[in-house]
C-alpha cells in the first residue's frame, strides 16, 4: 500500500511539476474582459503545444518571452532558461481552462486546469467626480425595422487628467447593420474633455433591443524610478471603466416594403437613339432620409440586349441627427435592334408620416439605327435574254443590244480579273500588316466595342470591360493587361 501511494505521488509530481506553470491575470472577470493565460516552462529545449483556441474561444493574440539565469549550487554552475507563452482570449461565460502538455528536454509535463468565472456586466452611472467615464446615448428610443438611428459613445476625461492610452472593446450591435461615422468629435463640456464616437444602426428584426455595456481600459500617466540607474520614467497606471446599457424598441412596419425612409428618385439617359451595338447609358439615383446600405433590388434583364452595370455606390452622412443616404447605380445597354427599357417600381414606408408610397423609374423606347429594317438588303436579279424578244425588234436596235451584251461580258471579265488581283494584293498586305503590327495593343474604345456584347457570357470578359469602363471614366488606379486584352479580343474577331 505504501509503495502504491509513493508511486502515485511520484506520478503527480511529474505531471504537475514546478518546471511548468499555468496562470491567468484574473480568474473572475466581467463579460467582455480579455483573459491572459501565461504558460511558463524552465529547461533547455522547450516545446509548447500549438494552441489555436481554448474551449469555444479563438486565441486573439500570442506572445513569447525568454529569460536565462545562472545558479551555483555546491560549486556547480547551472544555467536555466525560463520561457513564457502568453495567450489572450475573451470568454463570455464560465469555463475551465484545460491542462496543457509541455515537452521539456524530452519529458512531458502537464499544467493544472484553471476555473474562470464570468460575471454579467452591470451598467455604470457616472457621479460626476470620476476622472474617466464612458457613456452611450441613442437619438431614438423607438424605431421601425429598417429605420436607422444614431448611437453615440462618449469617452470623457477630466481636463487635468494625464491620459496615456485608451482601449475600448468593439461595441456589440446584435440584430443591427452598423456603420461607424468616420471622424472622432472632440469638445469640452464643463470640467470634462469629451471624445465622441458615432455609429449608425439599422435594425433588421423586430424585438426589444438591448445594447450591452462597453468595457474600456484607461492608462493614466504615473512616475516610476529605475532602481538600477536611478532614473525616473513614465509608467501607465491602468484602470477599467464600464458604460451604461441602451434599450431601443424595434417595431414592425404596417406593411413590408422594399425601402424604409423618405426618398426621391432621379434618372438620366444619355441617348435614346443610337447606332447598332453602341451603348445606351442610364444613371439611377435615390436619395433622402433613411438607410440604403442594404438595398440591392435594382437590376434589368431584357431579351436580346447585353446589359452591364457598375456596383451601386452608397454613401451615408449625418445632417444634424438625421441619417441621409445617397444611392447611385449606372447601367449600359447594348443591342443591334430596337428595344424597350422597362419601367420599375419600388414600395417604400415613410417612418416620419407612417405612410406607404411608390418610387417609380420610367421606361424608355430605344431606337437603334442600322437594324435590318433600317438597312434592307438589295436583291440584284440576273439579266436574261429572250429569243422572241430579239426577233421582234428592229435590226438596228438588235445590233445595239448585242453590242451591249458583249460589252457587259467584257466588263464582267475585266471586273473578275481585277477582283482577283485586288484580293491577292489585300491578302498579302494584311499578312505583312499583321506581322508588322502583331504586338500593337488595341485602343480602349475599340476594345470596349468588341467586348461589350459578350460580358454576359464570360466572367473574364466582364471583368475586363469593367476595368476598361473604369479607366475610361477617369480611374487612374486601373492598369490594363494589354496582352490579356488582345487574347480576349481575338476570341471574337
Amino acid at each position: 500500500m505504501k509503495i502504491l501511494i509513493i508511486g502515485i505521488t511520484l506520478i503527480m509530481t511529474l505531471l504537475w511539476s514546478d518546471e511548468v506553470t499555468a496562470t491567468v491575470n484574473q480568474e473572475i472577470i466581467t463579460k467582455g474582459t480579455q483573459i491572459e493565460l501565461t504558460l511558463k516552462a524552465t529547461g533547455k529545449n522547450i516545446k509548447f503545444p500549438d494552441i489555436q483556441s481554448i474551449g469555444d474561444y479563438n486565441i486573439q493574440s500570442t506572445s513569447n518571452m525568454s529569460q536565462s539565469s545562472v545558479k551555483i549550487i555546491n560549486g556547480d554552475v547551472k544555467k536555466e532558461i525560463s520561457t513564457k507563452r502568453i495567450l489572450s482570449f475573451t470568454p463570455d461565460k464560465n469555463m475551465t481552462i484545460p491542462s496543457f502538455k509541455i515537452d521539456i528536454d524530452g519529458k512531458i509535463f502537464t499544467t493544472k486546469p484553471i476555473d474562470i468565472t464570468v460575471n454579467k456586466v452591470n451598467s455604470y452611472t457616472p457621479t460626476g467626480t470620476e476622472k474617466f467615464t464612458l457613456q452611450m446615448n441613442s437619438n431614438k428610443k423607438e424605431v421601425f425595422v429598417g429605420e436607422p438611428f444614431l448611437v453615440s459613445i462618449d469617452f470623457s476625461q477630466l481636463k487635468n487628467a494625464d491620459l496615456m492610452d485608451f482601449r475600448s472593446q468593439q461595441p456589440n450591435f446584435k440584430g443591427c447593420i452598423s456603420k461607424e461615422i468616420k471622424g472622432e468629435q472632440t469638445f469640452q463640456k464643463g470640467q470634462y474633455l469629451i471624445h465622441r464616437f458615432r455609429y449608425v444602426l439599422t435594425p433588421t428584426i423586430e424585438n426589444n433591443l438591448t445594447i450591452e455595456p462597453i468595457i474600456a481600459k484607461v492608462a493614466e500617466r504615473s512616475r516610476a524610478r529605475d532602481n538600477f540607474f536611478g532614473s525616473i520614467f513614465d509608467k501607465p497606471k491602468w484602470s477599467q471603466i464600464i458604460s451604461n446599457s441602451l434599450n431601443v424598441n424595434i417595431k414592425k412596419p404596417i406593411k413590408e416594403t422594399d425601402l424604409i425612409g423618405d426618398f426621391k428618385l432621379t434618372q438620366n439617359i444619355d441617348n435614346n437613339r443610337v447606332k447598332a451595338n453602341k451603348p445606351v447609358n442610364i444613371t439611377i439615383n435615390i436619395s433622402g432620409e433613411g438607410s440604403l446600405e442594404n438595398f440591392d433590388n435594382l437590376n434589368y434583364e431584357i431579351d436580346g440586349v447585353t446589359i452591364y452595370s457598375d456596383d451601386a455606390k452608397v454613401t451615408t452622412q449625418l445632417k444634424g441627427e438625421s441619417v441621409i443616404s445617397n444611392y447611385t447605380k449606372k447601367f449600359v445597354f447594348i443591342s443591334d435592334h430596337n428595344f424597350t427599357i422597362p419601367s420599375k417600381s419600388f414600395s417604400a414606408f415613410n417612418f416620419k408620416t407612417n405612410e406607404i408610397y411608390d418610387i417609380n423609374i420610367d421606361s424608355y423606347d430605344i431606337s437603334v439605327k442600322g437594324t435590318p429594317k433600317d438597312n434592307p438588303v438589295l436583291v440584284h436579279k440576273n439579266i436574261t435574254s429572250s429569243n422572241s424578244t430579239i426577233s421582234n425588234t428592229k435590226p438596228s436596235i438588235n445590233n445595239q443590244t448585242v453590242n451591249s451584251e458583249s460589252n457587259i461580258k467584257i466588263w464582267m471579265l475585266l471586273s473578275f480579273i481585277a477582283g482577283v488581283i485586288l484580293t491577292t494584293i489585300t491578302l498579302k498586305f494584311n499578312q505583312i500588316k499583321s506581322f508588322k503590327f502583331k504586338s500593337s495593343p488595341y485602343k480602349d474604345s475599340e476594345a470596349l466595342k468588341i467586348l461589350y456584347p459578350h460580358i454576359n457570357n464570360n466572367k473574364e470578359v466582364e471583368d475586363m470591360v469593367r476595368d476598361l469602363y473604369a479607366k475610361k471614366s477617369g480611374d487612374k488606379d486601373i492598369k490594363i493587361d494589354k496582352k490579356r486584352l488582345k487574347e480576349l479580343i481575338n476570341r471574337y474577331i
